[in-house]
């Protein structure tokens, strides 16, 4: 994937950043996160504690840098999704933020309602 697929992805909107994740992970039967050494990448609001999620490796990957320069790209398997990463990370009580722009800007939802979309 080229540098111009990847600032083309991030040049969409929010929505659309969304609607190509859903359909691209649909399509791919996986999806893509940020971890390091110590685990995924967690981002923390005063209310939401957020796991990113892309549908593309090298979309992940892009936001390794500056803070997040050690992390790699995580693959997730479709059906480990929705079997096991969903139900724990309801329990645990983490939201997704669907491909984030690079400035951190996205879709935030629970991990059911994200499920619901790629049902």
């Amino acid at each position: 994937m080229s540098t111009d697929t990847v600032k083309t992805f991030y040049s969409q909107n929010s929505q659309q950043r969304f609607d190509a994740t859903v359909d691209g992970a649909k399509a791919n039967q996986a999806l893509w996160t940020l971890a390091d050494d110590e685990g995924c990448v967690v981002l923390e609001s005063d209310q939401e504690r957020c796991l990113l999620m892309w549908h593309e490796e090298e979309f992940a990957q892009s936001w390794a840098t500056g803070e997040y320069s050690s992390c790699k790209a995580l693959k997730i398997e479709m059906n480990d999704f929705l079997e096991k990463w969903v139900p724990g990370m309801t329990n645990d009580g983490f939201d997704l933020a669907i491909a984030p722009s690079l400035a951190g800007e996205g879709i935030v939802l629970s991990p059911e309602e994200f499920a619901d979309d790629l049902a």
